[in-house]
Parts: C-alpha cells; sequence; structure tokens
C-alpha cells in the first residue's frame, strides 16, 4: 500500500493529533491507533514520532495532561484539547481547505490514485 512521504507529512502532523483529540482525550497508544484508522494505513506513525509530538503540544498549551489508571493496568497519560488548541485546530483545517483548493486548482483531479483500504496485515 502506497504511504505518505515524511517530506509530505511535515508540518501535518501536530495537525492530525490535534484532530484525533477534538473527539476527546485520550492517551498516546490509542491516539496513534485512531490515526492509523482514519488514514486507512496511508499514515502510519511510531510512538517515536507520536510522544514527541504530544509532549511538544503540551508545551505549546494546545494539549494539557493527566495520568488516570486504566483498570488493574498501570497509569495511563490522556491527552486533552485545551481552548487554545481548539484555536489551533481551526486555524489549520482553515489553512488546509485553502492549500487544498489551490492544489486541486494546479493539479486539476486527476485520475484517482487513492489505493483501497486493505485488511489488516495485507501489504500491496
Amino acid at each position: 500500500m502506497s504511504r505518505l512521504r515524511k517530506q509530505t507529512l511535515d508540518g501535518n502532523v501536530e495537525t492530525m493529533l490535534l484532530a484525533v483529540l477534538e473527539a476527546g482525550p485520550s492517551y498516546g497508544y490509542a491516539v496513534i491507533q485512531e490515526l492509523e484508522q482514519q488514514a486507512e494505513g496511508i499514515v502510519q506513525l511510531g510512538e517515536g514520532t507520536v510522544y514527541p509530538v504530544l509532549h511538544r503540544l503540551e508545551e505549546k498549551n494546545l494539549l494539557t495532561s493527566s495520568w488516570r489508571k486504566a483498570g488493574n493496568r498501570r497509569q495511563r497519560k490522556y491527552y486533552r484539547l485545551t481552548h487554545k488548541g481548539r484555536k489551533v485546530l481551526a486555524e489549520n483545517r482553515l489553512q488546509w481547505q485553502l492549500l487544498s483548493r489551490v492544489m486541486e486548482k494546479m493539479l486539476g483531479p486527476g485520475p484517482a490514485v487513492l489505493p483501497q483500504p486493505q485488511p489488516q496485515g495485507v501489504e500491496i
């Protein structure tokens, strides 16, 4: 399956993580799983990428975090969007819509090139 190159993702990972957390608080691993599910395998980010970005978003006051006990398991750090985070997400969403419109005009619709979603574990 085709995946986005790192250069294409640069500058967009923060917005994708904010968008995942827009639905409500979640812990890091669940954020990664949700992102991969929504991206239908086109974007796959590991913990080594996601956790530093979550920490950076927290330092920018776009997220807050709290520790919660998960049943009898160890505690998990849950991240939640702040008011500022929601505002930045809205601004980033508008910027993305504008850029998408320009790119569509410049490149045209072109042929459908998105890969069809495959069952887990199947690689083309």
